[in-house]
Parts: C-alpha cells; sequence; structure tokens
C-alpha cells in the first residue's frame, strides 16, 4: 500500500500535486492548462480498446445488499463533444460528473445518474474514470521524447496502467472510521463521496471554509474524553489540531487509484522521477 498525501482528483500539474478536494481554483486552472497545452513533446500515445467491467471498493448498498460491480463503455464523438463544451470554463468536478454519467453504463442494477454519481465515493469514481479511460483508449499509456525532471534527457516511456499506484479499502463494508484526536477525544467519520466533493467545490478562494465543508459532512460524532458523545459537531469547534488530524485520515484512507503518485525510475540518471498522471494526460484532446 502506498503513503499517499493528496486525495486524487484528477488534477496534478507539474511536480506539484493538487487535490480538487482541498484546492479546487488551482486544479481548475492546472486542468486547463494541461487541457490547452499542443506541445508535441511528452504527447501520449494510447491503445485499443479495453475491458468494460470493474468492481469498485465500496459500491452502493442496496436492500441489505453492497453492490460493487460496475459496467463501463467506450466514449464516442457525441460524449466527445458533450465533455468538451462541460469542460470549457466549468469546475473540474463537473467534467468527471459529466464523464461518469455518459461513461458508466450501471453500478449493480442501478442505471447511473447524476445523483448515484455523486453517491459513490471519490476513489470509486476515479476508479471508473480509468476504467472509461481503459474502455475507450487501452491499457497503457505511451509518451514520446518526454523530458526527464532529474538530468533533462527526452524519454520515451509506455506506462501500464496496472503500475499506477493503488489504495484498497481494507474492509468494503465498513462505513464508520474512527480517529484518535487530542486530549483523549476520537471522532467518527464516513469517507467523503463525490456529492461532499462538489459542496466543497461551491466554495470559492477559501481553503478553511473548504475544509470546514468536508469535516462538517464527514464527521459524524465526536466523542469526549468522558464518553459524552456530540453528534455532527460543527466544524469551527474542532481545534486547528484535530481538524488537520481528521482531514489527513481522510487523504490516506480514500481507496483508489493514487494518479500523483506514479513514478518511473530512469535508467540513464538512475533517478525517480514523478511523473502525475491526470485527467488531461488520460483523455488528451478532450
Amino acid at each position: 500500500m502506498t503513503e499517499p498525501i493528496v486525495l486524487p482528483a484528477f488534477e496534478n500539474f507539474g511536480d506539484k500535486a493538487i487535490s480538487g478536494l482541498e484546492t479546487p481554483e488551482e486544479a481548475h486552472a492546472a486542468t486547463q492548462a494541461l487541457l490547452k497545452d499542443d506541445r508535441e513533446s511528452g504527447r501520449p500515445h494510447i491503445d485499443g480498446p479495453g475491458e468494460t467491467q470493474v468492481t469498485l471498493e465500496r459500491g452502493i448498498f442496496r436492500d441489505g445488499t453492497w453492490y460493487r460491480d460496475a459496467e463501463v463503455r467506450e466514449l464516442n464523438g457525441y460524449d466527445e463533444e458533450a465533455i468538451a463544451a462541460v469542460g470549457s470554463g466549468s469546475a473540474p468536478h463537473r467534467v468527471v460528473e459529466t464523464l461518469l454519467t455518459r461513461g458508466v453504463v450501471s453500478v449493480g442494477r442501478e442505471q447511473m445518474t447524476r445523483k448515484l454519481a455523486g453517491e459513490l465515493l471519490i476513489g470509486d469514481r476515479e476508479l471508473l474514470i480509468m476504467a472509461i479511460r481503459r474502455a475507450t483508449f487501452g491499457d497503457t499509456l505511451e509518451f514520446e521524447r518526454l523530458p526527464c525532471s532529474e538530468c533533462g534527457e527526452l524519454v520515451d516511456l509506455t506506462v501500464p496502467l496496472a503500475a499506477i499506484p493503488f489504495v484498497h479499502l481494507d474492509d468494503p463494508e465498513q462505513t464508520e472510521y474512527e480517529v484518535p484526536l487530542r486530549k483523549g477525544r476520537k471522532a467518527l467519520l464516513r469517507m467523503p463521496t463525490g456529492e461532499d466533493q462538489e459542496q466543497v467545490f461551491n466554495v470559492r478562494n477559501n481553503r478553511a471554509k473548504q475544509d470546514s465543508v468536508i469535516l462538517s459532512r464527514c464527521v459524524l460524532r465526536l466523542v469526549q474524553e468522558d464518553g459524552t458523545e456530540v453528534h455532527r459537531p460543527p466544524a469551527q469547534s474542532l481545534n486547528m489540531g484535530d481538524r488537520q488530524t481528521i482531514l489527513q485520515f481522510l487523504v490516506d484512507h480514500q481507496p483508489g487509484p493514487r494518479l500523483a503518485d506514479f513514478t518511473f525510475t530512469h535508467e540513464t540518471c538512475g533517478e525517480e522521477v514523478k511523473l502525475p498522471i491526470n485527467l488531461a494526460v488520460l483523455f488528451r484532446g478532450l
């Protein structure tokens, strides 16, 4: 298991990892910059379509049963136009939402809808995005004349999607997590979903308020040292240290692909080189 440092949200630019959950404005700017980038150097090539069946980490709970099976499909020209239209000037979560509602056929027994997409864990959404990419373009990314960030040499590189680091849930059916806090307190949490992430994107230019949004939605109970429980405590009432502890837990334990953490060893210089993979790289041209 890798040690992730940011919630992957498909917005990573250069050598800086950006969390779409934590810094949506930066994430949007990074994605737009990459989407507009028409450099020939480093442009990835993509092979033929892949499989369409996916097993999610959490899935959805219906009638006493967890459904983790999902089906995606290959994107076509209609989808490309729809995604490009949404992507122009929109927040990145709208692009992700459009990819999901058009590229995912079903989860369990349900057809994909915007509401269902919002219910899924962020990690499951990103797993589905990867599956849509695989179904549409194939299992590998090939880079030509990619500059090595360590020595500057131009590298030809093939990246299997399976090589991207991935975090699994220890127990897919666990929905509540206990996090120790300062002074004997503890918090009971749930993992953030697409709907939570959307609410974060609705807050602009205030990182602290964005943190408060995710905390207010994901902290279910606060247990004091004497055992007293506070249900849905106001996020602003938590001290700064506890807020950061909870946020870091959510980062570290969110399942799914860690696109910002991909590295490769450059044989010429022998260095481990970071190559963050993001939405713009996966779907170059959209």
